[in-house]
């Protein structure tokens, strides 16, 4: 864990302004030491002391059983609701992370075949597991929360895909139909709203209506992906540099030796749903659009009033959050607002 805080602490000290990192949560384990909040307290003075912007926790289901289960961590739930007090009082506010999975809800009867023959069944139980998670995370404690969507890639239509990014898999418990994936999508942006005013959600819903539309053939509306321009994946493993972490047959080079200003590419991909790059995509180019191109900012915003809505809603969110600065207290009166 020092050595992890070490890096932290060189690329605060490099000028690295949006530092984050997170843990599955193994540091939790057995919470019913006597040293663990000392322990606990120790790591949180010495992260306070570097320049860590967010910090996050990875949460796989609202049933703590089955999390703790599928990490491998019996007892670490305890471990951090006793722990995410101890960060509150040095001023880190820890986000819970959720990869979104099967046993999103707890145990879940969730299939392709559900989605095909009963999609209203399979958006109702998505629509609960996504209103229970939030519920149980705002429980235990954490003010930030975070939804990853299905980091899966369909190896029939994986095309130029190659994924270097060690968290992607094949595995059913995340891999998701196109229809099933619409249903999700949509079954998390209508929960969303009812828990914005209680913890600060960083899933735009912008995005969502973006990735359903283009799950329907509607690829126009969705903007193409910025990775390998404003956004890329560098390897730990050698210090390769990638346009994200599933383009691993694109290798950029050394990352120390990337010249930002040769980059002449413009966005183009849609293949991936890894919201570390579609979201802010998404996000920013609207803003590109009206900077660049507004008579086609003004078209679009015409064309998709919709989508627009919740764009600004998303903007207007994202402000009353602190653009999830996790080194802010909540404004739960500016979240009021959302209600």
């Amino acid at each position: 864990m020092m050595n992890l805080i070490s890096l932290i602490s060189y690329a605060g000290d490099a000028g690295i302004e949006y530092i984050r990192t997170g843990t599955n949560g193994f540091m939790f384990m057995n919470s019913d030491k006597p040293d663990f909040a000392k322990r606990i307290n120790t790591i949180a003075e010495s992260m306070a002391k570097t320049k860590l912007r967010n910090f996050w926790i990875s949460i796989d289901s609202a049933d703590p059983s089955i999390h703790e289960q599928m990490r491998g961590l019996p007892g670490v739930i305890s471990g951090i609701r006793a722990a995410l007090p101890i960060f509150h009082e040095h001023g880190i506010y820890p986000s819970a992370n959720l990869g979104i999975n099967r046993n999103t809800g707890g145990k879940m009867e969730v299939t392709p075949q559900l989605a095909e023959k009963d999609p209203e069944k399979y958006y109702e139980t998505f629509k609960k597991a996504f209103t229970e998670f939030y519920a149980f995370v705002e429980e235990l404690g954490f003010t930030i929360v975070n939804a990853c969507y299905p980091m899966s890639i369909d190896v029939q239509e994986a095309g130029e895909l190659s994924a270097v990014y060690a968290a992607t898999s094949e595995d059913d418990i995340v891999s998701f139909s196109v229809a099933e994936k619409i249903l999700i999508f949509r079954a998390l942006s209508d929960t969303i709203p009812l828990y914005r005013p209680k913890i600060r959600i960083f899933t735009p819903r912008v995005s969502l209506y973006a990735l359903i539309r283009q799950y329907q053939n509607d690829r126009a509306l969705s903007y193409p992906c910025h990775g390998g321009i404003d956004f890329f994946f560098i390897s730990a493993k050698d210090g390769n540099t990638y346009p994200c972490g599933y383009r691993g047959n694109e290798s950029l080079g050394k990352f120390w030796d990337l010249q930002l200003e040769k980059i002449k590419q413009k966005p183009f991909c849609q293949e991936c749903d890894w919201e570390c790059f579609r979201d802010p995509s998404e996000l920013i180019g609207n803003f590109m659009d009206l900077l660049r191109r507004p008579v086609c900012f003004t078209r679009k915003a015409i064309k998709e009033p919709e989508y627009f809505k919740l764009w600004l809603e998303d903007i207007k969110y994202y402000r009353a959050c602190d653009f999830y600065d996790g080194r802010k207290a909540p404004n739960y009166q500016r979240l009021q607002t959302f209600s």
